[in-house]
């Protein structure tokens, strides 16, 4: 059912292509745009379903497609019939696969494959500057919490090369943040921030969730489960709020972090929900 699923997704998205009228036409062959932008999506839906754990149903695809539609960064380009919709869609994979990586690789021997996975490391983290200093804050921080063993976990590597690649962001650029900023410059970067934060709406849609089930007591469970499971995108989610108001890398950056972890934790609990209601009654029906 869920490879039927998957083609559907491909072919809405090749009909939409077709259909959809576009100023200009295609800029490319539309037997070559049309089906290589409707794989990518579909991978992305795949890849991304597959790290938060939304591929169990149709319907969880399907969410997790109309999520990404809406709020994923850059999303506006995915229709646009061009190599820009390829590159960028091309890029949002690439983020995906390298987390379900990092999460699928525990103590296994994969020390053959340690300098791949460190240099997939830098290439992600260099080449994704909205989520690189947040994730990496990430990752460091479940490194620490797992310090006593986090060396014999095969997935090290992965983490060094994105510091690496971190670092290599601040260290190439024309212009360091500044270690004093003053608190004229805060308040204006956070106000700038939070109003383009606004207006993406799906910043609003993940703090009203998550404010919304801190209201009943099986809401606040089931947000304290989310936590524990999804450590990761939620110190990802936390680090790039803080760092709004210094923006190190850029305001339109900060921004696509903070929408970014944002899709992702509206979509949990999205799923959630779907689970606790959707999920029962037709539990209860079968």
């Amino acid at each position: 059912m869920r490879t039927i699923t998957y083609l559907c997704i491909f072919l809405f998205v090749a009909l939409m292509l077709v259909v959809v009228p576009k100023a200009g036409g295609f800029v490319w062959d539309p037997r070559i745009i049309v089906p290589l932008t409707a794989v990518l999506f579909t991978l992305l839906v795949w890849l991304v379903a597959r790290f938060i754990g939304t591929d169990g149903n149709s319907l969880e695809l399907v969410v997790t497609a109309v999520f990404i539609v809406l709020f994923a960064p850059g999303s506006q380009l995915f229709f646009s019939r061009d190599e820009d919709a390829i590159l960028e869609l091309g890029s949002q994979c690439i983020v995906p696969f390298f987390l379900t990586q990092y999460t699928r690789i525990s103590r296994k021997n994969f020390k053959s494959a340690y300098v791949l996975m460190l240099l997939m490391g830098i290439f992600c983290s260099f080449t994704h500057d909205g989520i690189t200093l947040p994730l990496c804050l990430a990752f460091l921080t479940l490194a620490w919490q797992r310090r006593t063993d986090f060396f014999r976990l095969a997935c090290w590597p992965m983490v060094a090369g994105w510091l690496i690649g971190t670092v290599l962001q601040f260290v190439t650029r024309d212009r360091l943040p500044s270690l004093t900023p003053d608190i004229n410059a805060l308040t204006t970067r956070t106000s700038q921030v939070l109003g383009l934060l606004w207006d993406t709406k799906v910043f609003v849609l993940a703090v009203g969730l998550t404010l919304w089930l801190t209201t009943v007591s099986w809401g606040r469970v089931e947000l304290l489960h989310l936590v524990k499971r999804q450590r990761l995108i939620f110190y990802s989610l936390v680090f790039a709020l803080s760092l709004v108001p210094f923006a190190p890398l850029g305001i339109d950056n900060a921004v696509t972090g903070v929408c970014f972890f944002s899709m992702l934790w509206s979509l949990l609990i999205v799923m959630r929900l779907e689970r606790r209601y959707v999920g029962a009654a037709r539990a209860r029906k079968n």
